[in-house]
């Protein structure tokens, strides 16, 4: 394992300082959608405060990825949108870097409109980007754009059979790159070289259409792969594949990604769902089951826990805060509009963001407090990105970097 992401690992697994401002792939440098960053932007709109915005070509709303001074983002087009894209800009300008094209292997008859092929987030390890697209196809790049290896686990395991596309995002530990496949095909956890793009290992799950993603935790020395579907929240050895336990408390179809904080997961799923928190060992029984709670349980947006508190917004937009120990409700508010993309924090401040293209930033903690309503004017539906002190928020049709 090279050193640096050796490194990225631990501190990803352990919720210590991240050694650089970056947003790495889905839900941030920890998985959990909250950043280390000092003083992000707070209060903007459509004409104040934004550095740049440039215009996106295709569907998409996988989030903006960032490395250094390079702003990754994904998208398809074409009348299938069978043609699948990966654009780099620089941090600064917004100055288009590189951009690569790709044909998709497998195009599924069902799948988001907006978000096309490009649903999943990809990844980063400072040297190399990982992405998976909805037609199956999974393509490791450099930092030129150039492919290192592609594979089609379409063409290989079968084409994705999902009503809404393929929505799981890869989930990158140190060499190890992790992709979820569940749909009405033959599900699979699928574990590859990131050096390579061979396969480690690959589960069978009995299991079906999900677009949760799976998430890491560090139990007893040891690395366990946590994923939320079909009625269950499982564990498994990152090592191995082995399945190492399995909790009920789900629905049937899982969209949001749980959540891993201070030896607990927190795992939700919305339409007649609830929250569950459970306490991760070895070997976790139903007896480990925390607590459950079925206000506050969103159908697609990601919950957060921050500090001593975890929140969760529906998709009709209210917003719950609850202690993550115990599940006893803080406070309930109406923040207007709907919600899809899921929730961010930073410096003790939280980022909603609705469909119509309005964030609303609160402080954390137990009082609810309103601090900004800022509104862009252009649908969101991609959750977005925190990193160097900016926020990158895609649109439907263009990327906006805010910040000072």
């Amino acid at each position: 394992m090279k050193p640096h992401i050796a490194a990225v690992v631990f501190l990803a697994l352990h919720a210590l300082p991240s050694p650089a401002d970056e947003w790495p792939g889905w839900r941030g440098p920890f998985g959990t959608g909250v950043s280390n960053e000092k003083n992000p932007p707070i209060e903007w709109s459509a004409n104040n405060k934004v550095r740049w915005k440039i215009p996106l070509r295709g569907a998409g709303v996988s989030t903006p990825v960032v490395w250094g001074e390079r702003v990754f983002i994904t998208a398809s087009d074409g009348r299938q949108d069978n043609r699948l894209h990966v654009y780099c800009f620089h941090r600064d300008n917004g100055r288009l870097l590189w951009h690569s094209q790709f044909f998709g292997s497998s195009i599924p008859v069902w799948y988001f409109p907006a978000g096309g092929m490009a649903v999943p987030t990809p990844a980063t390890d400072g040297e190399r980007l990982y992405t998976l697209f909805g037609s199956g196809d999974l393509i490791c790049l450099d930092f030129e754009g150039r492919p290192v290896w592609i594979r089609s686990l379409a063409n290989e395991y079968g084409p994705f059979r999902n009503r809404w596309g393929m929505a799981a995002s890869p989930l990158l530990i140190g060499d190890m790159l992790v992709v979820l496949v569940d749909h009405w095909g033959p599900s699979y956890l699928l574990a590859v070289d990131t050096r390579t793009g061979q396969n480690l290992w690959r589960t069978a799950r009995d299991t079906s259409a999900n677009w949760s993603s799976p998430v890491a935790a560090g139990v007893a020395g040891k690395t366990q792969i946590i994923t939320s579907a079909s009625f269950k929240i499982q564990g498994y050895d990152a090592k191995t594949g082995k399945e190492l336990w399995s909790v009920g408390g789900v629905q049937m179809q899982c969209i949001p990604t749980p959540v891993v904080h201070e030896g607990k997961v927190f795992a939700v799923s919305g339409r007649k769902g609830q929250n569950v928190a459970i306490r991760l060992s070895e070997r976790v029984t139903e007896k480990d089951v925390i607590w459950k709670e079925t206000r506050g349980a969103p159908n697609i947006p990601s919950a957060l826990c921050y500090g001593k508190y975890y929140y969760t917004i529906e998709d009709a937009g209210f917003a719950t805060c609850f202690e993550a120990d115990t599940g006893k409700q803080v406070w309930r508010e109406r923040m207007g509009g709907r919600y899809q993309a899921s929730l961010i924090a930073a410096d003790g401040k939280i980022y909603f963001t609705n469909l119509a293209g309005e964030i609303k930033v609160i402080r954390a903690g137990p009082k609810f407090e309103l601090l900004a309503r800022n509104d862009l004017g252009e649908e969101i539906v991609a959750t977005p990105a925190l990193a160097h002190g900016r926020l990158f928020i895609r649109t439907r049709g263009h990327l906006f970097c805010i910040g000072r």
